[in-house]
């Protein structure tokens, strides 16, 4: 069989655990799909070797997803009885665009279709040259159709993420291990040196507000797996409180099953939509659900007139700006409205907390403008950069001294780095977490990949070094930023490696490169004419949990949608924000179609 691997990525700086669910019977009656008596579709799979003929069972009862053809308002008519079997159909899952989109008058049709459903559904956001005026909107860069992915892959991620929740939370409440984890990387990063040193007043002087929130992203790659040729899904990074995405990916996912529909009726009478007879698209609103979170945990602190502080600034790019308001600020409001109770979301810079923010020693309550404080979002401050004077450290300081709920707090916010990730990945650390669970260990060690520390002057981390100096290509080097900073490669890293010093790599680890399946797409940016692509996607899970860090109790756990996000193959990482990188759907596969194509 012949992969088309992307040229290899571990990094891409760019739900609840049910979806909603649709008939697929109604989907394959729409689609024509070719089936037999007894349910079977005969597929044919292409090889280096010539085609190979096999069956697949088909579908009898429902499964979750959006129908890929079906009518606009996303409603389901009456099933009908299959078609008898009169052909042979040829699945191409990760061709199916360009298979689809067949030419360049229709690409362009439904690119100029689908740019004005996104801003009527209001996926568009400020421009970069006008930062500060709304007068202005463009979309952000989509991709044109949701990308194949393997539906076993998007199963799994879900399927491990209030695991890890709860594995973080408790990390968190872990001071010790905590600083055993950071002792060598504070040497070398001055950063993580200044939140460890917080992390101990706090622990020192003692914790006022027990209730911890975080909400999370976990971001993971397919990975092709050569020695057991198999497609896996291996996990890039875990990002903690400063998430993006989740508005975007909200109205994305409408945007593309629009597009779906559309695409649909285009093709009406000319074929070709059987091929998407087995795929699942589903629904995914991380925007509401997390807003649910950060209201759930309003409600909990217990004070009706008490405000929730956002943390932003709005100067970075626009549109991570307007969709943290999505889900921080309209969807915590219209929340609040549905129950009788009103909030008030005041959004603030660091510099303006430091104007307006007062910490009341006799109670800890924390105040803005003289109204009590009941949750702060940090949508801003986890990386050096943020804190520019000593003014914007001593009020995150006051907050996480403060009774208000800090999302995350700094105890949370260390957690979500990529040594707790190395670390993690070391034999009996997270049965350390999960004494008990031998089950749910498992499940998360299947999703890691090669990683290890370099702050030990020893063999064995001598000859991970030398094996990378040797193997670049098979290696990524990372500092303990998300979002693709610090992010080392080929001969790069080399010469990092060549030349820090024992102290400077206690603050990197090296990774172990996933090699992603690319897949074709038609890439949509501003002002821009679409293009078709080998692109691979990002797919990262939300994930929330609010939980007592006095007694361990976890009052709220979920999975709450996702973010995909795809780039050129043939670059190592690539974000939105950076201009390479798109937001995407997902169109899920059955694996044996993904992979079984050329």
């Amino acid at each position: 069989m012949v992969l088309t691997l992307a040229n290899a990525t571990a990094e891409m700086s760019t739900t609840t655990t049910q979806t909603q669910t649709l008939d697929m019977r109604e989907m394959k009656r729409q689609l024509n799909v070719i089936k037999g008596e007894h349910g079977e579709l005969l597929l044919t799979s292409s090889n280096e070797n010539g085609d190979k003929q096999h069956q697949q069972n088909g579908q009898n009862g429902t499964t979750n997803g959006h129908h890929a053809n079906g009518n606009a308002n996303g409603t389901t008519a009456n099933t009908t009885a299959p078609a008898q079997p009169t052909a042979l159909l040829t699945v191409d899952a990760r061709n199916y665009v360009p298979n689809l989109v067949a030419d360049d008058q229709r690409m362009r049709e439904l690119a100029e279709y689908g740019l004005d459903y996104a801003h009527s559904i209001g996926l568009c956001a400020r421009t970069v040259e006008h930062k500060f005026e709304s007068d202005i909107a463009t979309t952000p860069p989509l991709a044109l159709m949701p990308s194949p992915f393997p539906l076993s892959l998007y199963t799994k991620a879900f399927e491990v993420q209030e695991t890890l929740n709860e594995l973080y939370f408790r990390i968190s409440c872990d001071h010790e291990f905590l600083l055993e984890t950071y002792k060598d990387v504070i040497k070398g990063d001055p950063y993580i040196k200044r939140c460890v040193e917080i992390a101990q007043q706090i622990h020192d002087e003692g914790v006022h507000q027990p209730l911890a929130l975080s909400v999370q992203r976990a971001d993971y790659l397919s990975h092709w797996d050569e020695q057991k040729q198999c497609i896996e899904l291996k996990q890039v990074e875990v990002n903690i409180g400063q998430i993006g995405g989740p508005g975007c990916a909200t109205q994305t996912n409408k945007y593309h099953r629009k597009m779906l529909d559309k695409l649909a009726i285009v093709r009406a009478g000319t074929g070709g939509m059987e091929m998407l007879a087995h795929t699942e698209m589903p629904v995914n609103k991380p925007r509401h659900k997390m807003g649910r979170t950060l209201y759930e945990a309003w409600k909990l602190f217990g004070d009706p007139n008490a405000v929730l502080l956002f943390v932003n600034q709005p100067d970075l790019f626009p549109f991570c700006h307007f969709e943290q308001l999505q889900f921080t600020t309209f969807e915590v409001e219209k929340l609040a409205k549905r129950d009788g109770n009103i909030v008030q979301v005041i959004r603030m810079t660091f510099k303006e907390c430091a104007e307006r923010c007062h910490l009341d020693e006799s109670d800890f309550s924390l105040y803005v403008d003289g109204k009590r404080v009941a949750l702060v979002h940090m949508a801003y401050g986890y990386i050096g950069e943020h804190y520019p004077t000593e003014a914007e450290w001593q009020v995150r300081i006051a907050m996480e001294r403060s009774t208000a709920i800090i999302s995350p707090n700094i105890r949370l916010q260390l957690t979500g780095t990529k040594k707790i990730q190395q670390v993690l990945s070391k034999p009996g650390v997270m049965e350390k977490f999960f004494p008990d669970e031998p089950q749910r260990v498992a499940a998360l060690r299947e999703v890691f990949t090669g990683l290890w520390g370099l702050e030990n002057d020893d063999a064995v981390t001598n000859a991970v070094i030398e094996d990378a100096i040797q193997r670049p290509r098979d290696y990524v080097l990372k500092a303990q930023m998300g979002a693709g900073k610090g992010n080392f490669f080929d001969e790069e890293m080399v010469e990092k490696l060549k030349t820090m010093s024992l102290e400077e790599r206690g603050a990197y680890i090296l990774m172990k490169k996933i090699w992603p399946v690319a897949v074709k797409n038609y890439l949509m940016r501003p002002f821009q004419v679409p293009y078709l692509e080998n692109v691979v996607s990002e797919l990262g899970i939300y994930g929330s949990i609010i939980a007592d860090s006095s007694n361990g109790k976890v009052l709220w756990n979920s999975a709450e949608g996702y973010l995909s996000r795809s780039k050129p193959a043939n670059l190592n990482q690539g974000g939105v924000c950076e201009g390479s990188g798109v937001v995407d759907s997902v169109l899920l596969f059955p694996d044996n179609e993904f992979v079984g194509t050329n």
